[in-house]
């Protein structure tokens, strides 16, 4: 089910609409002024990883959160001498 992001021209607010397939979207309005007048936005995807975080967060360091040849660094990782960091 598709979540997408509006901004209201008439007030500025920001909100969400799951949007349903075969369901009349043209009724929708915004939640603080009630204006039909909207701004659809391309929001950021959430790209789940294989540790259960975002894959598009903030990392600090290295991009497993290891060094380089720590423990546990595997070939072909990414700080397993796969040549990016």
């Amino acid at each position: 089910m598709p979540i997408f992001e509006y901004k209201c021209k008439a007030c500025g607010e920001i909100f969400d609409v799951l949007q349903l397939a075969g369901k009349d979207n043209d009724q929708i309005k915004c939640p603080s002024c009630e204006s039909s007048e909207l701004e659809k936005l391309i929001s950021a995807p959430f790209l789940p990883s294989s540790v259960g975080k975002p894959a598009n967060e903030e990392k600090t360091g290295a991009c497993c959160g290891s060094e380089p040849g720590a423990k546990g660094c595997t070939p072909g990782s990414c700080c397993g001498g796969a040549g990016v960091h």
